[in-house]
């Protein structure tokens, strides 16, 4: 297979990626000169905050700015139309992603009928084809009742991106993942020979390295609920397209690629669910913040112990990249794959101590 690259890369794309990196640049040093203090924007607090220092959450906001610009300055194409469509319909999360990181003051609940409005625009308005899961066991059956396509696809949106907000609060450990998934849709695009996807998925990556850069290994800007919601869905979003376009891949494919961010929110709920408190409860029990509070108390990582969390995760946020390209065209070694992850987020969660909850019994025993 022999793709030219300039049948596929806009360098359009590239202006935008260093306007990106200015802008993740001045909001940076200007919150680092408590610049938000002259705005009378409150101090970020959350039980799982573990940044010392005053960061802001405008990561996002950048991000889709620069991917607005982009559309609206580069030439008309089927993969500009695609993200047309896709920046249409994060038009809601994007009015409630604003509030939130500014003013940290939208309920969850209102977080979750935004999320759940995204995937039925998308659904409204994608008229493209949608990948074929009525073969699929188990679910194959339910999804040809009346809606069951458009619910089940919606559901998955809202959990990936749910999944990726849970993760933004360590450096780099967002953008990573985000990575990993659109480099495995990339390979995808490219084994497929899709050059409308190859060139909207290598702009989507581009268009994140400038946030990269700034959030690891220091944590100078994060996402905030608008960049991880919408990296979520984008990549969400990108994944059904995809498999839509080539049914000649097994939708497990698509399982794999996305299986971190789901079996994150997944495994959340079910935990609070077995503690019997809410849904929405936060709380530091997630893997990625019980390495945080591992690594901490260490006196040779006390000052590193964040950027250490996303390096030590490797493992989860590689291995469905690694694995697609070797399974990709073997369904049953994608659903191995698929077993064998979450086999190995278990143990993992299981190996890491809960610093933070013996430190609460201790403290309740005293």
């Amino acid at each position: 297979m022999n793709l030219n690259i300039m049948q596929w890369f806009d360098p359009c794309v590239l202006i935008f990626m260093g306007m990106s990196l200015v802008l993740n640049s001045l909001v940076a040093y200007l919150w680092h000169k408590k610049f938000y203090r002259n705005l009378g924007l409150k101090t970020y607090q959350a039980v799982q905050r573990i940044h010392l220092n005053e960061t802001p959450r405008l990561g996002g906001l950048i991000f889709i700015l620069s991917l607005i610009s982009f559309v609206v300055f580069s030439n008309t194409s089927e993969s500009m139309q695609l993200l047309k469509i896709i920046l249409i319909c994060l038009i809601p999360i994007i009015f409630m992603g604003i509030k939130e990181d500014l003013f940290h003051n939208v309920e969850p609940a209102i977080r979750l009928l935004a999320l759940l409005f995204v995937g039925w625009l998308f659904r409204a308005k994608f008229s493209g084809p949608l990948p074929i899961l009525t073969d699929i066991p188990f679910i194959g059956k339910l999804l040809l009742l009346q809606g069951g396509i458009s619910i089940f696809y919606i559901l998955s949106m809202v959990a990936v991106a749910n999944g990726m907000n849970l993760i933004d609060g360590v450096n780099g450990l967002c953008g990573a993942v985000a990575l990993s998934i659109l480099s495995a849709l990339l390979f995808l695009s490219y084994k497929t020979a899709d050059i409308t996807m190859l060139s909207l998925i290598f702009s989507v990556i581009l268009l994140v390295i400038p946030f990269m850069l700034m959030n690891y290994p220091y944590g100078r800007i994060f996402l905030g609920d608008l960049g991880a919601y919408s990296l979520g869905l984008i990549v969400s979003m990108l994944t059904i397209i995809l498999f839509g376009r080539h049914p000649e891949i097994s939708p497990w494919g698509a399982v794999l690629i996305l299986i971190y961010p789901a079996t994150e929110v997944v495994f959340s709920l079910f935990r609070r669910m077995v503690k019997g408190v809410s849904i929405y409860h936060a709380d530091t029990a997630h893997l990625h913040l019980k390495l945080f509070h591992f690594f901490r108390p260490l006196p040779q990582y006390k000052k590193i112990a964040n950027a250490l969390v996303t390096p030590a995760l490797s493992g989860l946020w590689l291995f469905p990249l690694l694995a697609i390209t070797w399974v990709y065209q073997k369904p049953f070694f994608i659903w191995i794959a698929v077993t064998l992850f979450i086999a190995f987020y278990g143990l993992l969660y299981a190996l890491v101590p809960n610093v933070q909850k013996k430190k609460k019994q201790l403290a309740s025993l005293s």
